[in-house]
Order: C-alpha cells, then structure tokens, then sequence
C-alpha cells in the first residue's frame, strides 16, 4: 500500500512539473493540469499556458485547442503537444 501513495504522489508531482518550450523564438512555460497519468489513451490535456488555462484534444492523429476562438495559435498547440508526447513517450 505504501508503494502505490508513493507512486500516486509521484505521478501528481510530475503532472504538476512545469515545462518548458521555446517556439518561433519565444519561451514559454506550460504545466498539466490534469488529475490521472498522460497516456496513450489520453485525448484531453488540461494545461496552464503562461498564467492561462487551455485544453488540448487529440482529433486523429493531431491535437488542437478545444477552444477554437483561444488567443493560441494552432502551431503552438502542436508544438506543446509534441512536448508533451515526447516528455511521457505517448
């Protein structure tokens, strides 16, 4: 039982890890807001983008933002997404 508090407090702690990304020379910060692991499976992201909430869906094979009217561009959704496939090896 003491081994799987341990990895839950793990997994909360990395899903809380902030990230980082430098886009179309720019910096920017993101952290994942969601509750349960990113996996393969997962087709929503909840993250926190420079101070603001967004969600990302996968549609196919790519992602986009839930919100299409978002002040984000859809470049820099794919960009994050790719971060995070390649942070947690989806």
């Amino acid at each position: 039982m003491e081994e799987l508090r341990k990895l839950f407090n793990f997994r909360s702690a990395v899903m809380g890890q902030l990230l980082r990304l430098h886009f179309e020379n720019k910096d920017y910060s993101f952290r994942i807001l969601n509750t349960e692991a990113v996996t393969r499976e997962t087709t929503e992201i909840d993250i926190l983008l420079d101070g603001v909430a967004l969600t990302i869906i996968k549609s196919g094979k790519c992602w986009q933002s839930k919100d299409l009217a978002s002040r984000v561009p859809a470049s820099l959704v794919s960009a994050i997404a790719k971060a995070i496939i390649l942070r947690f090896r989806i």
